[in-house]
Order: structure tokens, then sequence, then C-alpha cells
């Protein structure tokens, strides 16, 4: 039996996707806990919807959003559509001219921003004291606030979702 090299990316990616909802149910417990979460907070979510939008695999964010927020799909759906237009893979150099061409202050992971695959958006900053603000958020695996400065020294390449917010 041939398995392709495909086959096997896709295997692997989905062991990682597995191992990742793992590690982030070991810090959250959403697994045993869904109610404690908002849509906006779920962290289930949040790597369901960063796999599925790395890897466009709109199904699968589909299926999970109808298992667990019903009332939700359209609107759900709808921002995933348009976060897949937006969404860009970037090197450095190119991470560090769009974040000065567009005078970007303080950026947004989805998942941990540590990670190599963790999707970017900008925030919008209205002063300095708007900035610290958000940069001082208490933080944790989900939903990281960084400026782009630090961003840059910790990876080589970047998922950024390129609409202004």
């Amino acid at each position: 039996m041939y398995i392709s090299n495909e086959e096997i990316f896709m295997e692997n990616d989905k062991k990682s996707l597995n191992a990742r909802v793992v590690r982030y149910n070991k810090h959250y417990g959403f697994l045993e806990n869904p109610q404690k979460f908002s849509i906006e907070s779920d962290p289930h979510r949040l790597v369901i919807r960063n796999y599925a939008l790395r890897n466009n695999r709109r199904e699968l964010y589909e299926e999970y959003i109808r298992n667990q927020y019903p009332e939700k799909v359209v609107k759900e759906l709808g921002e995933f559509d348009s976060c897949l237009m937006y969404l860009k893979f970037l090197n450095k150099e190119e991470a560090k001219n769009w974040f000065l061409s567009n005078d970007t202050k303080v950026v947004e992971s989805d998942i941990e921003a540590l990670e190599n695959d963790a999707i970017l958006r900008m925030l919008f900053v209205e002063d300095e004291q708007d900035q610290k603000d958000l940069l001082n958020a208490q933080q944790s695996y989900i939903l990281n606030r960084v400026t782009p400065e630090s961003i840059l020294k910790m990876r080589d390449n970047f998922w950024i979702d390129t609409r202004i917010c």
C-alpha cells in the first residue's frame, strides 16, 4: 500500500492539532468546562480556527461551530471567510515591512505568540497609554498582545491577518 507524502503530512498535521488541543486543555480545562468560556475566549475554538485557516479547511471549523455554537454559525463563517481572504504568510523581512507600512504598535495572536503558526492581527492603538494598557492586559496562551519589535525577535515566519482592525 502506497502512502503519499501529502497523506503523511496531513496525518502529522492532524496529530499536531490534537497535541495542541491536549496541551491547551491542560492549561485551560475547556474540554471539561466549556461553559466557562465565551465564543471569543474559547481556546478550543481558537486552536481549531487557527488550524483550519492555515490549512484552508473551512469544513473543519464549520463542523466545530455547528456543534458548539450553532447560533453563531453565519457570523463565524463570514468572519472565517473574510480572514481567509486576507491571511498572508510572510517571512521576517516582509512582516517587518508590513508592520512599518501600517504603523503597527501592537499585534494580537490567536494562539500563543511564540508558536510559529500563531496568526497575528494588528490592533488599533489610540495613544501611548492605550498601547501600555493593551500590552499589560492579563494574558496566557491565547490572545497574546505583543509589539511587532518583540515578535520579530522571536520568529522567522509569520501568519498575518492583514485586515486593519
